[in-house]
């Protein structure tokens, strides 16, 4: 991946890795996500598909996420949620006829995404999830959504920085689970309603 039009990140540097011991000086600040970095994320690189990067700004790393390959499935009763409000509906979704009649869509995962503790909250995760959409759309053009497991705990959560980067929850909170799964749709068709 390559930097994009954003002046501000323009100098910013999407590296794929395979060996995860070039992140043993990164810490994003969260103490589950920094100990998955530390202490297992090689081992998650080893057994899964995923394409693992750092993102550098002038050689530092600022940033590091993984992708993989997924599948959203939506069933009838997704899409009656979704027409109800109980799920939020895309803001913007393929087709309606083809929407309606199928019922998984071929998706890119964000496995992980953390930016450097001291680097939050300055729009970088945010220029990441930007690249990664004109990346899946350039790369796979026949996939339909990117994915995440929003991460939320009392101490922590995602789901507001996935919302504001326009993913939607593809399922109601769930109390005993410490992520919320989102989407963002690719493909800019308004979803109509009956």
């Amino acid at each position: 991946m390559q930097s994009g039009n954003n002046e501000e990140y323009i100098d910013l540097i999407f590296e794929r890795i395979e060996d995860a011991s070039i992140l043993s000086n990164f810490y994003c600040g969260i103490p589950d996500m920094d100990d998955f970095i530390h202490g297992k994320l090689q081992g998650y690189l080893n057994r899964t598909e995923c394409d693992a990067y750092v993102i550098k700004q002038n050689d530092d790393i600022v940033a590091m996420l993984s992708l993989g390959n997924d599948t959203l499935s939506l069933d009838d009763d997704d899409k009656d949620d979704m027409k109800s409000g109980f799920i939020p509906k895309p803001t913007v979704a393929l087709e309606k006829q083809s929407f309606l009649e199928e019922t998984e869509f071929p998706a890119i995962e964000i496995t992980y995404l953390a930016v450097e503790r001291d680097r939050r909250g300055q729009g970088i995760g945010e220029f990441i999830i930007n690249q990664v959409e004109k990346k899946v759309l350039r790369d796979n053009p026949e996939c339909e959504f990117i994915t995440v497991e929003a991460y939320k705990t009392k101490d922590y959560s995602a789901v507001g920085f996935y919302a504001r980067c326009h993913f939607t929850p593809a399922e109601p909170p769930i109390g005993y689970k410490d992520t919320l799964r989102m989407y963002k749709v690719l493909h800019p068709t308004i979803l109509q309603e009956e």
